[in-house]
């Protein structure tokens, strides 16, 4: 179990990288989005971020349902990524700009929001014994999906454009859903 989780943990990062590495870029060159609006999109997504996970770990606090909120996430993550793959594979993209700014913004919002959660499951699963090694194996695995995801988006994009790099994303979310435990 504490294996399955670290797996999930890197590659869920996946998603959270990608937007971080890549959100300035795909907003300003494919939707055409100007510098004041990315600017405002990078802050709402880093802020939403930042008071979803405090409001997802004292959610799942209080309903003892971490693992189905994990769960939840991945999917949740993968439909945003998968919508962006979707979105654009059209010709016109920018004429779609905002729909792709907020699909983005809340993909982002998604694959982050999820970490202290995780982190927490993974300690629990681990028990006291354990749990300094599986910390430091879960941080061990989200530091490579950060080391590796924008090495690999590249080539993604270079392969099939950005519904290839976004499709990576959605499936490497995905991949994480049946790692996290049911219960």
């Amino acid at each position: 179990a504490v294996w399955r989780i670290v797996l999930a943990i890197g590659a869920l990062c996946v998603a959270q990288i990608a937007v971080l590495s890549f959100i300035a870029v795909f907003l300003h060159d494919v939707a055409g989005v100007g510098l004041a609006a990315t600017s405002a999109a990078m802050v709402v997504y880093q802020v939403g971020a930042a008071v979803l996970r405090v409001w997802g770990g004292a959610w799942t606090d209080r309903r003892a349902n971490r693992p189905s909120f994990l769960r939840r996430c991945c999917l949740v993550t993968t439909a945003l990524f998968g919508t962006l793959a979707v979105l654009t594979t059209d010709a016109h993209v920018a004429e779609t700009a905002w729909p792709l700014l907020l699909t983005l913004v809340a993909g982002g919002m998604a694959a982050s929001c999820w970490h202290g959660v995780a982190f927490t499951e993974l300690a629990v699963r681990a028990g006291t014994a354990h749990v300094g090694t599986a910390l430091g194996m879960g941080n061990t695995l989200a530091f490579a999906s950060y080391f590796l995801t924008p090495l690999i988006v590249p080539v993604a994009l270079s392969a099939g454009g950005w519904p290839a790099a976004w499709g990576l994303v959605a499936a490497c979310a995905l991949s994480a859903w049946p790692m996290f435990p049911r219960r």
